[in-house]
């Protein structure tokens, strides 16, 4: 094991996605040490996707969301310890100092801490009818509350707002989703799947304001009042906010290791700027091989990808990360699928959004970089296979249905490998 002390552990601070797949590759690695993961929060590791979905709509689901069982755990000698935050970490001393009064020796330190969210000052959390959605308990705290609210005004029409949006519609709520950019979901798709998925709300009846910001809050029994940037006002029993996520990178800056707005600077192995530590999953602005370019993903896939990645290269080294990664979104009777970049210089659409089954190629430079579906499973296929060979596909052969387009990449290297 490189980087590390001889009998000293491998200290993982974070409990999520990264954290649990950073120990599992460590130890697929070889590792044979003691591994530890630290989290904050008091369950076991879980799974957070659900969060937004199926949690907010059955009560039982919370129960199953848990990302390993207690038998992984005991069978890849993995120690957790959990419901106490780390504090501050002693670089010189190789320690991590906890909330309460306890320290951790480590070899290496992995800093899997994630993200946390962002806040509206005139909604901050802990206001009644106010929720935020990013542990278990704010999912469970919102799904007990859903059965008794009216109206719901969403802030923020992300991928998570919608997801809410999507659940409290189902339920007959009367939904009004408040976005301060121009469209839905902007960072995270193009146009043409943002149409669709705007399109897929309104039918439903959920209103869906653009380029407005909430400008006073008025408490109105049982809910608020809120004054809107265009002159209107919003009545509404309950507000939901989700406005996005910030990397949580005050234990690392404080310690002194690099750090910027993007997150924990690491390489392309996930080694910070201290060689003994690493971070890992959405904290860290990680260097891809691939993109050729430091870069920050906040998905499931990264998470999962970073964390074995890093868990291996504390181990045994090994080239530069490079993964591809993607998302995937449930609303409705709809599931939309992303892989690569999600917002090319050309968005070819092959299908018809209105049947409710068709995939957009993400174009670079004539280069597909990227590929989106909803309702196409086997052309997402076909997609990724496109993006991983970084292919160069004419736009007509894109955009035409009745081409298989599995079966002419398969022809075209066939051709190469015959001239």
């Amino acid at each position: 094991m490189k980087n590390t002390h001889e009998n000293e552990p491998i200290v993982i601070i974070g409990a999520g996605i990264a954290a649990v797949y950073a120990a599992e590759s460590a130890r697929k690695a070889g590792f044979d040490g003691r591994i530890i993961i630290c989290g904050d929060e008091s369950e076991a590791p879980y799974d957070r996707p659900p969060l937004s979905k199926k949690v907010l709509q059955e009560a039982a689901e919370a129960d199953h969301i848990s990302l390993r069982d207690n038998a992984f755990y005991d069978a890849h000698d993995i120690d957790l310890r959990l419901g106490n935050a780390a504090q501050r970490i002693d670089r010189d001393a190789r320690q991590v100092m906890f909330a309460d009064g306890t320290s951790l020796g480590y070899g290496a330190l992995v800093l899997a801490t994630g993200s946390s969210l962002r806040t509206l000052p005139l909604l901050h959390p802990g206001m009644p009818h106010v929720f935020y959605l990013r542990r278990i308990s704010d999912a469970i705290a919102l799904r007990e509350a859903l059965p008794n609210i009216r109206s719901l005004a969403v802030v923020g029409a992300g991928v998570i707002g919608l997801e809410v949006a999507s659940v409290a519609n189902g339920m007959g709520i009367d939904v009004t989703v408040l976005e301060a950019g121009d469209r839905p979901m902007a960072r995270a798709t193009c146009v043409e799947v943002c149409n669709f998925v705007v399109q897929q709300h309104e039918k439903r009846g959920v209103r869906i304001r653009t380029g407005v910001s909430i400008k006073e809050v008025t408490e109105r029994a049982p809910g608020y009042r809120l004054a809107l940037s265009n002159g209107e006002s919003l009545d509404a029993d309950a507000v939901v906010v989700g406005i996005g996520v910030v990397p949580n990178v005050s234990l690392a800056a404080a310690a002194g290791i690099e750090t910027c707005a993007s997150g924990i600077c690491v390489d392309g192995r996930g080694r910070t700027s201290d060689e003994h530590i690493y971070a890992a999953g959405e904290v860290a602005f990680h260097f891809n091989a691939r993109a050729g370019r430091p870069e920050r993903q906040e998905n499931w896939h990264h998470a999962v990808a970073h964390g074995e990645h890093v868990g291996r290269a504390i181990v045994c080294g090994g080239p530069d990360y490079e993964e591809i990664s993607g998302y995937w979104s449930d609303q409705y009777d709809f599931s939309l699928q992303s892989f690569g970049v999600s917002i090319g210089e050309q968005n070819i659409v092959r299908g018809d959004p209105a049947s409710g089954a068709f995939v957009v190629f993400h174009l670079q430079a004539d280069v597909v970089v990227g590929v989106s579906a909803v309702g196409a499973p086997r052309e997402m296929r076909a997609g990724k296979a496109l993006v991983r060979a970084a292919s160069k596909v004419p736009v007509s052969v894109l955009r035409d249905a009745s081409i298989d387009l599995a079966k002419w990449r398969d022809d075209r290297r066939f051709d190469a490998k015959s001239a």
